[in-house]
């Protein structure tokens, strides 16, 4: 699969793909599609010791509502710092967004790879090629995927990537995609999928 052949905009990227609708669907049916890994208030509260010690090589980070609100174009000291830890541990680091990906020179000024040009989470495609082609890894179980939203950046699960939830950044977002963002964090608490916050 290449690259070129998932030129999307961000806006389609956004909207309602069947990826999406039918993870949402079936996540009251099948709990295990919300195993989480961890889960943590903040971003910069991700604990990299335990990372380490689990064996993860590499991290997908989501942008809005994960290290800024919607659409951000700031990023906090404090995320910056965090993701600079990660680096120089020796951790693999993209930001893989289903939104705009031109707001983060700082990071990339760090060594950050941005995922460009594939399927949208939670598309499992889009997580192999952000695996391989940006993080130049290739086995799943030692990828974690940090984000906000058990529909598109739980889809890292089904792909056979470990998942950390991060209460949301709330922004500036359209009412639908904060409601099914909700509803489907509701469905891991009912099923007791969401470890205690660290």
């Amino acid at each position: 699969m290449t690259l070129k052949n998932h030129s999307i905009t961000s806006s389609e990227r956004e909207g309602l793909t069947w990826a999406k609708v039918s993870r949402f669907l079936s996540l009251p049916f099948q709990p295990s599609r919300l195993s989480t890994y961890l889960a943590a208030k903040r971003f910069d509260e991700v604990p990299l010791n335990t990372l380490l010690q689990d064996g993860i090589k590499g991290v997908l980070i989501d942008a809005d509502g994960t290290i800024g609100p919607h659409h951000t174009r700031d990023i906090d000291a404090s995320i910056l710092a965090h993701i600079q830890k990660m680096l120089q541990q020796g951790l693999q680091v993209a930001i893989y967004t289903n939104a705009a990906e031109d707001r983060f020179q700082p990071l990339e000024k760090l060594g950050v790879k941005v995922v460009k040009n594939v399927p949208p989470k939670p598309a499992r495609a889009g997580f192999e090629i952000a695996m391989k082609e940006f993080l130049g890894l290739n086995d799943p179980f030692k990828i974690c995927m940090i984000g906000d939203n058990y529909i598109t950046d739980g889809g890292a699960i089904d792909a056979g990537m470990r998942f950390i939830y991060i209460q949301p950044i709330i922004g500036n977002e359209p009412f639908i995609h904060a409601l099914t963002r909700y509803l489907a964090y509701l469905c891991a608490r009912i099923y007791g999928k969401i470890p205690q916050s660290h």
